[in-house]
């Protein structure tokens, strides 16, 4: 056999090694993202919120302009979490911080770990930004560098 067409099979035999080692990695590889469903108006959204038993409120400080959009970040997502429209729901607090780091009651998770906890629940996911958009799984939550205080609320509808 020729120098040239032994080349040729360790070529070939290399990249069917790469081959399968990426299709394993991309199978087995968890989702590390927020499933937000479809863009909804906010009545719609609240109705959704209203239904649902498991709440999960996230403040992402992984990157940020300067630190008062940081502090806000944080306190949108404490006063999220002393709103009436709230009461009696299942409430998890995440925080998600550089690299791939996430913080919860318990403590230290990995960010795939609370991206998991994300999906199990309607998400109320605040980050930096300057608008709010609404989805059939999460309500994600622009926050800039101005903000007043129980800006983030939801709030209980009264009965007529």
């Amino acid at each position: 056999m020729a120098l040239n067409d032994s080349l040729k099979i360790m070529a070939i035999l290399l990249l069917a090694v790469a081959a399968a080692v990426f299709a394993y990695y991309f199978i087995t590889l968890k989702e590390s993202t927020l499933k937000l469903g479809n863009e909804v108006n906010m009545a719609t959204f609240s109705s959704i919120l209203m239904e649902a038993k498991n709440v999960v409120i996230v403040m992402d400080v992984r990157s940020f302009s300067n630190y008062s959009v940081n502090q806000n970040i944080l306190q949108c997502g404490v006063d999220f979490a002393g709103s009436q429209g709230l009461a009696g729901k299942n409430l998890t607090f995440l925080s998600l911080d550089a690299g791939d780091s996430c913080i919860g009651i318990s403590g230290n998770y990995s960010a795939s770990y609370c991206f998991d906890e994300m999906n199990k629940g309607v998400t109320i996911y605040v980050k930096e930004g300057n608008a709010t958009k609404f989805y059939t799984n999460a309500m994600v939550v622009g926050m800039g560098s101005n903000y007043s205080a129980n800006g983030c609320n939801i709030g209980v509808k009264k009965q007529q």
